[in-house]
C-alpha cells in the first residue's frame, strides 16, 4: 500500500511539473518566420525597365527562334532546348504576351508573367508561365529555363500534341438518306515488291481488262514505278472489286476510308470535296491544320466543314524526352472528339441523277435547276461536265434574254396591263441613239396582246413599255420574282443583278440584255414564283430557308403571267415542251466582244410539281439548245 501511494504520488507530481512546463510564459513572442520577398513595378537601382528583354523574348518565342537572346547560359542550347520541347506539336507555335513584370527587391532581377495562346482546339489553349531575367553587365539576361514554355516542364521533358479525326457526318438528301458519307473504299492495285519484274506487264494488262481501264496506260504506270511500289489502277466500292481478282498475280487490295457520293461526281460543284488541306490553309490556319487532317475543300463540304467534320479529339502532354525515360506523362490540354452533325438538303437524288444525264452530252457548259414548287427547295442543281466544279447553276452570272420578259410583263401588269391588253409590236424601235429590233425571222408585228408578245417574243413590245415604268419599277416586278436581290442562302448562289442605268440601258435590260444578269437557279425561281403564285426564293440546305424581302407577288398577277406563260406552249417558242410543262419562257441573249458576238440560250418552265430553268452558255434557241434538256428532265 505504501509503495502504491507512493507511485501515484510521483507521477501526479510529474504530471503536474510536465503541464507547468508546457505552459508559454505571457510574454513570449511568436515563433519567426521567412518574410516574402516583396516586388516592385520598377526595376532596381541602376538597371533599365526590361520592357525591351521581355518584348525580344516574346517575339522570339512567337518565331520559334530564341538563338540570338542575351541569356545567362547560352542561347544555342536555349534554342536546341526549345526545338526539342516544340519538336511534338506539329505546325503549332505559341502566341505570347506580356501580362506583367515586377522587380523582386535586393535580388537584381525581373519576374515577367507570359500569356500564351495557342490555337489548336475549338477553344484555344490559354496559359501562363513566368520567365525571370537578371541584370548582368549593364543588360537584362534571361534565365533559361523550359518551364517558360509551360510551367510543367523540366530538362528532361518536351510537349506532344495527338489528334484523333470524328467520323465525317453524312450530307442528306430530302429524304433523310446520306448523299454523301464516310464509307470504306478500297485501292485494288499491283504489289511489285511481291511480284517477280518479269510478270509486271502481263498482271498489270491482267488487271487493268477486269477493271475496264486503258491497259496501256496502266502498264506503263507499272513499270515506271519504283521495284517495290503499290500501284494503285483503281479506288472502288467493294461490291465493285472483280470476283476473279484474286487470279491476278501480284494484286493488291487496300482498305481506305473515304467520303463520297453515290457516283463520281455527283453534285460536285454543290456537295464539294473532302481532302486534305493545302499547304495555304495549312499556313492560313495559324496552327489548327496539319497536312493529315481531312477537311471539306470547296462547295457545302467546305461551308459546312465544322459542322459536319465535328470536333477532333486534341491533347498535350508533357513527356518524357527519350523513349525509355521514367518521366511520368502529364496532359496539359484536352479537347474531346465530339462527331459531326448531319445536314440535309432538298435535293432529290433521283431528279439530280436525271439531271446530268441529261447534261451528260453537252459539250460546253450548260446547266439544269430544278425548284419543287410547293416547298420552293432546290430538286436538282446540275452543270455539265465543262464547267468543272465551279456551281455555274446557282453562282453563274448570265444575260437572261428573253425569259427576263416575264419580269417585264409583271412590271406592265403592275400599271394596268392584263394577258390580253393590247400592245404595239413595231419592227424596229429607238431609245435615244440606239435602235432594238426583233430577233431574225419574226413577223408578228401590229397590234398584238400582251399575251402573244410573250408567246411569241416580241422584243419591241417591252422596249416600248420600258418608258412607262422605270428602273426601280423594273427591279421591284424582278424581285417580286425572285431575281435581284442576294439573300444569304446557306449555299454558292446569285440571284441577279437588276439596276437599269439609264433609258437605252432601261430598255435592253427589259429584254434580258443590257447590264441585267441572273444565275439559272435565279430564273428557275421566276418560274416557281409564277407557278405558285407568289414570290419562291429557293433554298437548298434545310434551316437555311432565306425570307423574301421583295413586294410580295400576289395571286392575281401570277394569274396573268400564266395565262402568258402557258400560250408559250400551247403555240408560242415552246411548243416543243407541249405535253410535259403547262407553261414557260424561251430566252436567247447576245454576249461577247462586239463583231465576234455568241449567244447563250435559256428556257424556263414549270409543271404541277417543278419550276424549271434550262441553260446552254453558246446555243442557238431557247427551243433548240435548251427545251430538249428540260424534256429529258421532266419527260
Amino acid at each position: 500500500m505504501v509503495i502504491r501511494r507512493w507511485l501515484a504520488a510521483l507521477l501526479a507530481a510529474g504530471l503536474v511539473l510536465t503541464a507547468c512546463t508546457n505552459d508559454a510564459p505571457e510574454d513570449d513572442e511568436a515563433p519567426e518566420t521567412e518574410a516574402p520577398v516583396s516586388e516592385a513595378t520598377t526595376p532596381p537601382d541602376g538597371a533599365e525597365p526590361a520592357d525591351d528583354a521581355v518584348a525580344a523574348l516574346v517575339e522570339g518565342l512567337g518565331a520559334a527562334d530564341i538563338s540570338t537572346l542575351p541569356m545567362q547560359s547560352q542561347a544555342a542550347a536555349a534554342q536546341e532546348d526549345f526545338e526539342v520541347i516544340y519538336a511534338g506539336m506539329g505546325d503549332a507555335l505559341p502566341e505570347v504576351a506580356v501580362a506583367s513584370i515586377v522587380y523582386p527587391q535586393d535580388e537584381n532581377a525581373a519576374t515577367a508573367t507570359l500569356a500564351h495562346t495557342l490555337d489548336i482546339g475549338h477553344e484555344p489553349w490559354t496559359y501562363e508561365t513566368e520567365a525571370t531575367f537578371k541584370w548582368v553587365g549593364n543588360q537584362w539576361r534571361l534565365e533559361w529555363d523550359p518551364s517558360i514554355l509551360h510551367e510543367e516542364l523540366t530538362r528532361d521533358s518536351r510537349l506532344r500534341r495527338t489528334v484523333s479525326e470524328p467520323s465525317r457526318a453524312a450530307i442528306n438528301d430530302k429524304d433523310g438518306v446520306a448523299l454523301v458519307e464516310e464509307v470504306s473504299l478500297f485501292e485494288v492495285g499491283i504489289d511489285k515488291a511481291n511480284l517477280e519484274e518479269s510478270l509486271w506487264s502481263a498482271s498489270a494488262r491482267q488487271m487493268a481488262s477486269m477493271l475496264d481501264i486503258d491497259p496501256d496506260n496502266f502498264e506503263s504506270r507499272v513499270l515506271r514505278g519504283g521495284p517495290r511500289q503499290f500501284v494503285i489502277a483503281q479506288t472502288v466500292r467493294q461490291a465493285d472489286i472483280p470476283a476473279d481478282i484474286g487470279s491476278v498475280q501480284g494484286f493488291y487490295v487496300n482498305e481506305i476510308e473515304a467520303t463520297v457520293g453515290p457516283s463520281d461526281g455527283f453534285a460536285a460543284s454543290q456537295l464539294g470535296i473532302v481532302g486534305n488541306p493545302t499547304a495555304e490553309m495549312i499556313e492560313a490556319s495559324e496552327g489548327r491544320l496539319t497536312a493529315s487532317d481531312v477537311i471539306g475543300l470547296s462547295g457545302l463540304q467546305s461551308r459546312y466543314n465544322e459542322r459536319l467534320g465535328g470536333v477532333p479529339g486534341v491533347r498535350v502532354e508533357v513527356v518524357g524526352r527519350v523513349a525509355e525515360s521514367s518521366f511520368q506523362t502529364i496532359v496539359v490540354f484536352n479537347q474531346e472528339e465530339s462527331i459531326g452533325a448531319p445536314i440535309t438538303l432538298s435535293m432529290d437524288r433521283a431528279l439530280q441523277t436525271k439531271a446530268e444525264e441529261a447534261l451528260a452530252s453537252q459539250e460546253g457548259i450548260a446547266s439544269l435547276v430544278a425548284i419543287d414548287i410547293a416547298t420552293g427547295g432546290i430538286a436538282a442543281t446540275a452543270d455539265s461536265a465543262a464547267a468543272g466544279t465551279y456551281p455555274h447553276a446557282t453562282f453563274g452570272r448570265y444575260a437572261p434574254g428573253s425569259t427576263f420578259k416575264v419580269a417585264s410583263a409583271l412590271a406592265m401588269v403592275r400599271r394596268g396591263a392584263t394577258a390580253s391588253s393590247d400592245v404595239e409590236c413595231t419592227p424596229q424601235h429607238t431609245v435615244g441613239t440606239y435602235t432594238f429590233g426583233n430577233h431574225s425571222g419574226y413577223t408578228r408585228t401590229g397590234t398584238i396582246s400582251l399575251t402573244d408578245a410573250i408567246a411569241h417574243s416580241c422584243n419591241t413590245v417591252f422596249t416600248r413599255a420600258s418608258e412607262e415604268f422605270s428602273g426601280d419599277e423594273l427591279h421591284a416586278a424582278a424581285e417580286s420574282l425572285g431575281v435581284g436581290t442576294d439573300y444569304e442562302a446557306g449555299f454558292r448562289a446569285y440571284f441577279g443583278t437588276v439596276e437599269p442605268q439609264n433609258n437605252i440601258d432601261r430598255a435592253a435590260s427589259s429584254i434580258g440584255q443590257g447590264s441585267v444578269t441572273v444565275s439559272p437557279m435565279a430564273m428557275a425561281a421566276v418560274a416557281a414564283s409564277v407557278a405558285k403564285g407568289e414570290t419562291v426564293i429557293p433554298w437548298l440546305v434545310e434551316g437555311e430557308e432565306a425570307t423574301s424581302t421583295a413586294e410580295p407577288l400576289t395571286e392575281a398577277e401570277a394569274a396573268e403571267l400564266r395565262t402568258m406563260m402557258a400560250a408559250a406552249v400551247t403555240g408560242g417558242t415552246a411548243s416543243m415542251l407541249q405535253g410535259v410543262v403547262t407553261g414557260a419562257k424561251s430566252g436567247t441573249a447576245e454576249w461577247g466582244p462586239q463583231g465576234a458576238q455568241q449567244t447563250h440560250a435559256w428556257m424556263i418552265a414549270y409543271n404541277d410539281q417543278y419550276a424549271v430553268a434550262a441553260f446552254v452558255e453558246v446555243g442557238d434557241s431557247g427551243g433548240t439548245a435548251a427545251a430538249p434538256l428540260i424534256r429529258q428532265l421532266l419527260g
